[in-house]
């Protein structure tokens, strides 16, 4: 499946063109706003090859991706083109935004506004955060003086989008209000004109406007000016739209709200704004000094977690803040390397625990990706899957946490939380105390989480056999031999009525129409899964084959209702056994489809797929064969 026909079948699955306001995304996953989130189709998500997972907060639904996401992303806003371009008052509401106003609800708003403006921005923010790595490296190591032309091209990079941010969060800010980015980048032109900084640095007495005073601020390098601004903007270009005749818009429009916006702007918002990230630094900086060891504690611990709900990204703007404001970060940037490391050593654990070469790559391959500041691979893939590994990390991040916070550690830099970025712990002034805090907080909770994890008993979800018996078993056996589960009708994938299984999305195989109440173990191996809803069983044979069974069509709507599980996850089981029994007569007479396929989600590992001939089978019949 191209990336097309994935864009095409996410924007299906999440309720269509017209159930999207607006698609986004960070470094790992497709962030939406939906106007009725009851119909996204979540199975059929997750079925996806190339979704690892899920996730919904109140005011966002998130597919985790991984790498290509940027790409997938751009291929949904391709095809979404025409109804995205339209403003968010054009469309109507579902009656689930328009629900009832309280305090939690403003909360989710809030968090998610902040994540949706500063997403889009994210490359440019570590791509100069990074160069700023580079200059610390050369300064550091003494490769070029601080006055030759190298040295002064990088630093303007690394300072381009830090000390012009205000552009930057104009722009997304314009989008996710769905208000002019030219006319908002205006705005930040304003904030960013060289007499209000230099009035600032001369300290001058305010500005007479029109009676009022309007204060010189340096608002370069500011985050919350130019947000409420625009935010304001919003409301005064719908107003001025209304109340100017059409002929005279395309003229008017622009200037009128430039008018009114700015002097607003500069007296009242862009002040007000200000003061709020001075406070908000400085009440970080008090935090800390407080309850340091188990505030960064509690911080490293519970960033899995955080990162789960994606509330991270509203941590960046205090980050970036406290950074331009007090020339450093001691409160998130830190810990969320802390716990990435954490995830690492977690990671690196369950390597060594699982047998399979499969389920080894994977675990090395997200371990890696951890060490280099991308966790959620690893966290969606495997620790939050075994549970017990993701115990390990959030208690070894919080070692760690406690660790740096007694050090007292600082970031002199925003860019990504990965190994790349220890050289922003040392200071302008060459203060290296941060960069061995990190080191030595880092160490201690990549090894603990390590040692933790080892220590753990896991359920593995595997094949306890090791490839070398496994490859000696497919030598010996040459063709494995797929039992049907089910006595019933034999029925070509082709003609079941959802494109999930009709099209293979999620592998090959057939259908049973079911003419008994009992699903059968088609071979001996292990039940990987089984879902809470007992419509569905996943199975993973001794042999390494991977099956899915699925009883009928949308019969997860029932929440388990007239099924029951003879079987747990991680139960082994043997040819012929008992998995499920299930209600037939109730779901033919409540209308739901029986025919039940059952699919190979790991097709790709075989030459060929032979299905049987016979029109009927009973259990323990062959049902396919594997090559």
């Amino acid at each position: 499946m191209d990336n097309v026909e994935l864009a095409q079948k996410i924007i299906d699955y999440v309720g269509g063109k017209n159930n999207i306001l607006r698609v986004w995304n960070c470094m790992t996953r497709i962030r939406f706003n939906l106007r009725d989130n009851t119909l996204i189709q979540k199975d059929k998500l997750t079925s996806l090859l190339a979704v690892i997972n899920i996730q919904q907060t109140p005011s966002q639904f998130q597919i985790i991706i991984g790498k290509n996401v940027d790409v997938i992303t751009k291929e949904i806003s391709n095809l979404l083109k025409d109804n995205l371009e339209k403003p968010l008052d054009e469309l109507s509401l579902s009656n689930s935004e328009k629900s009832q106003i309280t305090v939690k609800s403003i909360i989710n708003n809030v968090i998610e506004t902040i994540t949706s403006i500063f997403s889009p921005i994210l490359p440019a923010i570590i791509g100069a955060g990074m160069m700023k790595v580079v200059l610390s490296i050369i300064t550091t190591c003494q490769l070029f003086p601080e006055t030759s032309g190298i040295f002064l091209v990088f630093k303007w990079i690394g300072d381009s989008a830090f000390y012009f941010l205000p552009f930057l969060l104009a722009v997304s800010s314009a989008k996710k209000f769905s208000v002019n980015e030219y006319v908002a980048l205006c705005l930040s032109g304003v904030l960013m004109a060289p007499a209000l900084i230099s009035g600032s640095l001369n300290k001058l007495a305010p500005l007479n406007f029109m009676s009022l005073e309007l204060p010189y601020m340096d608002y370069s390098s500011s985050i919350i000016p130019i947000i409420l601004a625009v935010f304001l903007m919003r409301y005064i270009d719908k107003f001025v739209a209304k109340i100017l005749p059409k002929l005279l818009v395309p003229i008017f429009q622009s200037l009128l709200v430039l008018i009114i916006t700015v002097p607003i702007m500069l007296i009242i918002l862009a002040p007000l704004g200000f003061y709020i990230g001075e406070l908000l630094s400085t009440g970080l900086i008090s935090l800390f000094s407080v309850s340091g060891p188990i505030a960064g504690g509690l911080l490293a611990g519970f960033n899995p977690l955080i990162v789960m709900t994606g509330m991270h990204y509203a941590f960046m703007p205090a980050a970036i803040q406290s950074i331009e404001t007090n020339g450093f970060d001691n409160f998130w940037l830190p810990f969320a390397l802390i716990s990435n490391l954490a995830q690492t050593g977690a990671l690196l654990a369950v390597f060594f625990k699982y047998k399979t070469k499969k389920n080894k790559s994977i675990a090395l391959s997200t371990g890696i990706s951890a060490f280099f500041g991308i966790s959620e691979p690893g966290l969606y893939g495997v620790t939050l899957k075994l549970k017990k590994p993701l115990y390990a990390a959030m208690i070894g991040g919080a070692i760690g946490g406690i660790i740096v916070s007694l050090l007292k550690v600082k970031t002199f830099t925003f860019t990504a939380p990965n190994i790349f970025a220890l050289p922003t712990y040392i200071s302008a002034q060459g203060d290296k105390n941060s960069l061995y805090a990190i080191i030595i907080g880092g160490m201690v909770s990549l090894i603990s989480s390590f040692i933790l994890c080892l220590a753990f008993k896991c359920d593995l979800q595997e094949s306890q056999k090791t490839d070398d018996q496994i490859d000696k078993e497919s030598e010996n056996a040459k063709i494995i031999t797929i039992c049907s589960p089910l006595c019933g009708k034999v029925v070509s994938i082709n003609k079941v009525p959802d494109p999930t299984f009709s099209e293979e999305i999620i592998g090959k195989g057939v259908a049973i129409e079911p003419e008994d109440n009992v699903v059968y173990a088609p071979f001996d191996g292990v039940v990987s899964v089984l879902f809470h809803t007992k419509h569905a069983i996943g199975l993973t044979s001794n042999t390494g084959v991977e099956l899915i069974i699925h009883i009928g069509l949308e019969t997860v709507e029932l929440e388990g209702k007239y099924f029951t599980s003879l079987v747990n996850s991680g139960d082994k089981v043997n040819k012929g056994d008992k998995l499920i029994q299930f209600d037939l007569n109730r779901l033919k007479s409540e209308g739901y489809n029986i025919l039940t396929p059952i699919v190979i989600t790991n097709y790709q590992q075989f030459e060929k797929i032979d299905i049987t001939d016979s029109a009927q089978v009973s259990y323990k019949d062959k049902l396919m064969q594997l090559f």
